[in-house]
């Protein structure tokens, strides 16, 4: 949420904001002094994949043709994995059966749009020599927004309601008659003479997992602090030095960053409106976006060679190579980010749901010690981050303790050097071109 000097900006599953209402103030105390303010709300379109996708809803007619493994033996061979056929799309002509005995897609017809009220305000001082100082804060409170952040999160509808955790091991899971068994409507369920218990507990027994997407409701807040000191490009060089400080928290629990991928919700019922466990700020902390600390350098360096320059200005030669020369590297020191944690193991097994996290064991350091690249770059299998013994496998028929987001865990800080190189050539009269190399992450 972040900008480059600090600013907050949008991030999500939109690529663009839509204005709506917004406001804005300046007052001067002098010709020097100015202060800042402003306000406006923004509601942000749904970002769609290309037509013919299955990412965002738009499913079409397809059919996907699953293989029970209900004992965690194969039932079936390499040489016919699809002794009953493959499952045919049926079009619309089974109605709300259409897709029976098998996973659906839809997209949630209450979504919402998502919208951002941001604001901010600052104060800025102009110094001696071209230079500025300014401090201000900025702000961004979004509501009714996608579960999911920058990623399509979905919400499994047909998950057993986890009172069914009261039945004990094997429960859910243990095969019993099937009803659907030869009923052509019931899809893949119709070939099995036998089926788990927890099949016919859920909400939707005809169907195998129902996964909404698009659906809205998360919430977000992001506060900054920002102090920034500019000097006019002027003489042989000016620039920008700025730093943040900001704390960004969301509910957003299907997130992810560069480092951690989304630890996703243990319980769906809590994001279902209507359920006995809707309670959607179950989840709301800190973000996995939040990155604290950034301090942002950006020089401007001209070299003072060749015409209007202090030296060889008298020198076509030196005009012609060294002249029109100015180089712009750009310095980044970042914060990481916040880190959490999921288990392998699916919520299949008991509650038909999705993923779980493990159990925090007490006592134990999230991380191991020490430096992780220094400790890569001494000998690349010490790649540990996380101590496995801060952690153990959730029991069957529990969700794990471990919160969306480890309290005082953070990814490696980030830095990083962009270098800008440009120069000018005159071509005659009043024009001129220019000639620009750019090097990203220039240090790797």
């Amino acid at each position: 949420y972040a900008g480059v000097n600090g600013a907050p900006t949008v991030q999500g599953n939109q690529p663009a904001i839509k204005p709506a209402p917004r406001a804005g103030a300046v007052f001067s105390f002098d010709d020097k002094t100015v202060l800042r303010g402003g306000w406006g709300i923004y509601w942000s379109p749904w970002n769609y994949a290309a037509a013919g996708t299955t990412g965002w809803g738009q499913i079409g007619y397809s059919a996907t043709t699953n293989v029970p493994q209900p004992s965690g033996v194969p039932t079936v061979t390499m040489s016919n994995p699809f002794p009953s056929g493959l499952v045919q799309p049926t079009g619309n002509a089974q109605g709300l059966l259409t897709g029976a005995g098998g996973d659906v897609f839809f997209a949630d017809p209450d979504k919402g749009a998502p919208k951002a009220q941001q604001y901010s305000i600052d104060l800025q001082r102009e110094l001696r020599g071209n230079v500025s100082v300014g401090i201000g804060y900025a702000g961004l409170t979004g509501s009714n927004l996608s579960w999911g952040g920058s990623g399509n999160t979905t919400i499994n509808i047909n998950q057993l309601d986890p009172k069914y955790q009261s039945l004990g091991a094997g429960a859910t899971t243990a095969l019993v008659p099937n009803p659907f068994f030869g009923v052509a409507a019931a899809g893949q369920f119709a070939s099995r003479a036998t089926i788990e218990r927890g099949q016919l507990l859920r909400p939707f027994p005809q169907f195998g997992n129902v996964q909404m997407q698009q659906s809205t409701g998360a919430h977000s807040q992001y506060h900054a602090a920002i102090l920034q000191l500019r000097k006019r490009v002027t003489g042989l060089w000016g620039g920008n030095v700025s730093y943040t400080y900001s704390r960004l928290s969301d509910n957003q629990f299907g997130q992810g960053n560069y480092y951690a991928s989304a630890p996703d919700v243990q319980n769906n019922y809590t994001v279902i409106p209507g359920s006995p466990y809707y309670n959607p700020d179950l989840e709301y902390g800190r973000s996995l976006l939040d990155t604290p600390h950034k301090i942002v350098v950006a020089a401007t360096v001209i070299l003072p060679f060749g015409r209007d320059k202090k030296f060889l200005n008298d020198s076509q030669v030196a005009d012609i190579f060294l002249g029109g020369w100015t180089i712009t590297p750009v310095i980044t020191i970042q914060s990481g980010f916040p880190l959490g944690v999921s288990q392998n193991q699916t919520g299949t097994s008991y509650l038909f749901g999705n993923n779980l996290r493990p159990n925090v064991v007490p006592g134990q350091d999230f991380l191991v010690p020490g430096n992780i690249t220094e400790r890569i770059t001494a000998n690349t299998g010490d790649n540990l981050y996380y101590n496995r013994n801060a952690f153990s496998a959730t029991d069957p028929y529990r969700f794990g303790n471990a919160p969306r987001i480890l309290p005082g865990v953070m990814s490696p800080y980030r830095n990083n050097v962009d270098l800008g190189i440009n120069k000018q050539v005159r071509t005659g009269g009043s024009t001129a071109a220019s000639i620009r190399i750019e090097v990203l992450n220039m240090f790797n």
